[in-house]
């Protein structure tokens, strides 16, 4: 057997546990693991679904020695502030960082004493204690659990945030790209499911794009409000830390590149929410694309299709719109967890467990959704394959009848809207079934006397009613790329 890594990402809110994370090396060596490390009950975990939710990069930030490393820096910072002010001798702050290391850390342990206290932080102070009677004397002094917590919790959620918003960035600027290159391909619109107007694929893409730029500017938003440290005490009075306590709360949140609080925030978990909404507003958006796509590869529509779409088990025709669906299915899980998001501010007096201990999952989950949706949206946008003439054909599929808005306007010049309108419609309702637009505007004794054969032609060629798409789309591009060179 091969221990790969060792987790302490919490897989739900009712297990303040931590879980080792095992690599096999052969079916055999599964007996040889121990019983409470075999199983696992997240796909986060998963030693057979994890490569689909969640990335490498994301990974490398919300694992148990990157969290653990973030608890034993803020303990680092604590100390170094104490001793500035003489809380502490300089001598004490010294032997605090040369001990204050993952590799001091006894992981079994740590988890032993999570499970009989609810909270790692305890038994991790006892393993630091433990190592030197220097340390045992002055770590942690004057702190709490959750200033410890907290505090590492932001800065987990600022790394998490780097890696997000260089992936939206990415995503923002490959479909401006795609939106600049396809402004003016004209494609049959849809409103709540049927043909409506002509527009462009690049308006589409571009209204993605546009959102996402939103979505980058609100995520910037929540990561400037969230980048606060909390060093508190037990009820954020700074009592235990003595006449310096704010001096020290200062240094030690200097130390760690945060800012300073206007006041304690044990029970005000806002700024953590405001994350949680703006990663699950990026994964609405996905949702959004996600069903356009999944709606274009239709084989009714096909216009565009997915450049590595999964094939069928069963079925050799088939080619499964894969990253769509998972798109899809990430905003799903994205939205469970911006509930969880709102229940992280149900906290009472000073500070509550039972909303605290729900954030133990729902951050990291989210980060993991996110960036996973990000990274596999960037990929389908890399290798989309877009039918310019599949998207022309469904016009004649249409019979053109999606150019009726565009007849009524023209014929409106000579006899005005209202009239328009209801020639319009009532040349409709007549029609046989299966009629051609253009045959019966021509047979139509009212609209032929005020359109000649060549005005019909011209006025149902859907590259004559596109409005201003492609100003439109060249105005959104130039705002989105400009927000990502920020």
């Amino acid at each position: 057997m091969r221990t790969s890594f060792l987790k302490l990402m919490l897989p739900s809110a009712l297990s303040a546990v931590l879980i080792v994370n095992v690599s096999l090396s052969s079916a055999q060596d599964f007996n040889d693991v121990p019983n409470d490390l075999k199983y696992t009950l997240s796909v986060f975990d998963s030693r057979i679904y994890s490569s689909l939710f969640g990335t490498d990069e994301m990974r490398a930030v919300y694992n148990d020695e990157r969290l653990i490393e973030y608890w034993l820096s803020v303990e680092v910072a604590l100390a170094k502030a104490q001793a500035k002010y003489g809380m502490i001798p300089l001598e004490a702050a010294q032997e605090i960082e040369k001990v204050a290391k993952f590799s001091n850390i006894d992981l079994a342990k740590l988890k032993q004493a999570t499970g009989k206290v609810g909270r790692p932080v305890d038994g991790l102070v006892r393993q630091l204690r433990a190592l030197n009677p220097t340390v045992k004397a002055y770590v942690h002094l004057g702190s709490t659990t959750q200033d410890v917590m907290d505090t590492a919790t932001v800065l987990q959620m600022l790394d998490g945030i780097n890696i997000v918003e260089a992936q939206l960035k990415k995503l923002i600027l490959k479909l401006a790209d795609i939106s600049e290159q396809y402004k003016s391909l004209p494609m049959v619109s849809r409103t709540n499911g049927q043909d409506a107007l002509p527009t462009t694929f690049g308006m589409m893409t571009a209204s993605y794009m546009s959102e996402l730029s939103r979505n980058l500017t609100r995520l910037r938003a929540a990561k400037e409000a969230v980048a606060v440290g909390q060093i508190g005490s037990a009820v954020g009075t700074l009592s235990s830390m003595g006449p310096d306590g704010l001096k020290i709360q200062e240094e030690a949140l200097k130390i760690l590149g945060l800012k300073v609080p206007d006041i304690s925030w044990n029970a005000s978990r806002d700024n953590y929410a405001a994350v949680v909404q703006a990663l699950g507003l990026i994964n609405g958006t996905m949702g959004r694309i996600a069903q356009d796509i999944n709606l274009w590869s239709r084989t009714a529509d096909n216009a565009v299709n997915e450049g590595e779409g999964g094939a069928s088990s069963t079925m050799p025709q088939k080619r499964n719109p894969r990253a769509s669906e998972f798109l899809g299915g990430l905003a799903a899980m994205s939205r469970i967890r911006e509930a969880g998001a709102l229940e992280m501010l149900q906290q009472s007096e000073t500070r509550q467990g039972a909303p605290w201990i729900s954030e133990w999952s729902t951050i990291p989950e989210m980060f993991m959704i996110t960036s996973t949706s990000l990274e596999r949206a960037n990929r389908l946008f890399n290798k989309i394959i877009i039918k310019p003439q599949v998207m022309s054909e469904r016009f004649n599929d249409s019979k053109y009848f999606v150019m009726a808005e565009a007849v009524q306007q023209e014929i409106s010049k000579k006899v005005g809207l209202g009239k328009s309108h209801s020639m319009v419609v009532d040349a409709i309702k007549k029609a046989p079934k299966n009629s051609d637009f253009y045959e019966l505007l021509s047979k139509d004794p009212e609209i032929s006397k005020i359109l000649p054969e060549a005005d019909i032609k011209r006025v149902l060629n859907p590259k004559n009613y596109l409005g201003h798409a492609s100003a439109l789309v060249e105005r959104a591009v130039s705002i989105a790329r400009g927000n990502c060179a920020k």
